[in-house]
């Protein structure tokens, strides 16, 4: 599960909209997204920088609530079958015994589903609030992302509770109050308020608390299980890992360019280096360390020469090679052959 699984939620907007004569695809390609659900081997590249992709799509966003001349938009888009948008997740809501603990494991998880949501979940005197932030990049998230994403919260609890009529107490936007806020209340049944510290909803402890039908302790806790493990997986896989992992080829390929991982990683050159940064490392280091690493496999053997190798690590030449072999083992390349043994 990662945020492209979300290939659901953007089916669904598309069909709702092409429906309205909406050009969604033009929409789609306008704002760096037309690949987005198409098959593609380098789709998990395209989506490595999440940050820019929330752009993408806070830009999708302001395009369509622009092309339809409805700021609420967000509303008018269905949201996709209860609970498909979650995959396994879904069914661990299903299993548990409440809607505060189903509530509870959705925001536990939610790294797995879509890593730019950040989600809580407060307990107050006699009521829950749920908090809700959509990390963006350099790009303000548009209002229309947060009227998509509370109708589909909202209709996943419903859902999983099974409870059509379950509604807010109360709901919080950190933005400016529109011109008409009268359809905010009569979409949520309850008070809004605008200008808020942050975006939120709150919901009556009854209603939170209310058994879900399908709850199923056993199932539970095997899903649990297999949760912990895929957050554990993603939590453990860096973006340096994931940079040095593409290097070979690319350096066997005479590439491993700055620009060119950039490129394949769907992100600017400032951003990739920021993000090796946040992790303590830099691109230049970790392509001396897959250089080094490469050097390591062929020196000492007889499959290739030298000069070829130097070639073949990206350097100028084999000055540069043999200096970067001292730096690295101590000594030089020619060092590491093997002493041919004479015959009788």
């Amino acid at each position: 599960m990662k945020y492209l699984s979300a290939t659901d939620v953007v089916q669904r907007i598309k069909s709702c909209l092409s429906a309205e004569g909406v050009d969604v695809d033009g929409l789609f390609g306008k704002a760096g997204l037309g690949w987005f659900g198409k098959v593609q081997a380098d789709g998990a590249e395209r989506a490595a920088d999440l940050l820019a992709l929330s752009d993408q799509f806070s830009q999708l966003w302001e395009g369509l609530a622009l092309a339809s001349g409805d700021p609420l938009i967000g509303f008018r888009v269905c949201a996709p079958d209860p609970l498909s948008w979650l995959g396994v997740l879904g069914h661990l809501m299903l299993a548990s015994p409440t809607l505060k603990q189903a509530a509870d494991n959705l925001m536990r998880y939610m790294p797995l589903v879509t890593p730019v949501v950040r989600a809580t979940i407060e307990p107050r005197s006699d009521r829950v609030r749920v908090g809700l932030n959509l990390v963006g990049g350099v790009r303000p998230v548009p209002v229309q992302r947060y009227d998509f994403t509370w109708g589909l919260l909202l209709d996943t609890l419903r859902f999983v509770g099974g409870r059509p009529d379950l509604k807010p107490v109360a709901v919080e936007y950190a933005y400016p109050a529109p011109a008409d806020s009268a359809p905010y209340a009569e979409r949520f049944g309850c008070p809004v308020r605008f200008g808020a510290p942050a975006n939120a909803l709150e919901f009556a402890n009854a209603d939170i608390t209310a058994p879900i039908p399908t709850a199923n302790p056993l199932a539970a806790e095997g899903l649990f299980r297999l949760l912990d493990e895929r957050l554990m997986q993603a939590e453990s896989s860096s973006f340096a890992a994931r940079v040095r992992e593409m290097l070979p080829a690319m350096i066997d390929q005479g590439g491993a360019l700055r620009d060119a991982v950039a490129r394949r990683l769907a992100i600017s050159e400032r951003t990739l280096q920021r993000r090796l940064a946040d992790e303590g490392t830099d691109f230049s280091t970790l392509v001396d360390e897959v250089r080094r690493t490469i050097a390591q496999q062929y020196l000492g053997s007889d499959r290739i020469s030298v000069k070829n190798l130097s070639y073949k690590l990206g350097f100028s030449d084999p000055s540069a090679f043999h200096r970067a072999c001292l730096r690295w083992f101590g000594k030089a390349p020619g060092e590491f052959q093997q002493p041919k043994i004479k015959s009788a």
